[in-house]
């Protein structure tokens, strides 16, 4: 790190009780947010929509909006809610930091081993299908995580 330090993104999100269970909304980045069974819940799911839906935007090469501050993104909550034709916020929501991934595109380099047979058995599906070994991986990756995801 060079002797500086490297803060964590976050995004503020408002946690809404809404019929015994918390939605979850993220005033800075349109179309994403989710719900959970209760506040813990609520907060593991924003975190994990939250990732999936910028790095979603970074594959897709969308602009990757700014997050403002706690007073900024509490107005916009406001507002997204009141758009939904739900009135004011209800009793009981709150406002919370949701760190956001790491989207440093950057190329790393990095060691990794595997049995011969299966390094032959990628650089042979990498060949079928015209790629090198580390875009065959990253996209054997992607689609893995994609997977993951929908279970």
């Amino acid at each position: 790190m060079n002797g500086m330090e490297e803060r964590m993104q976050m995004y503020y999100a408002g946690f809404v009780p809404y019929d015994g269970k918390v939605s979850v909304i993220f005033p800075d980045v349109p179309g994403c947010a989710t719900y959970g069974e209760n506040p813990e819940h609520a907060f593991a799911m924003a975190v994990d929509a939250l990732a999936g839906h910028l790095e979603a935007m970074a594959d897709d090469g969308d602009e990757i909006p700014v997050p403002s501050g706690y007073a900024a993104a509490l107005d916009g909550l406001r507002r997204r809610y009141e758009s939904f034709d739900l009135g004011p916020l209800p009793e009981g929501t709150t406002v919370h930091p949701v760190p956001a991934p790491d989207l440093d595109a950057r190329t790393k380099q990095v060691a990794v081993s595997f049995k011969k047979y299966a390094l032959d058995m990628i650089d042979r599906k990498a060949k079928e299908m015209g790629m090198t070994r580390s875009g065959f991986l990253g996209e054997a990756a992607a689609v893995y995580d994609t997977k993951e995801r929908r279970v």
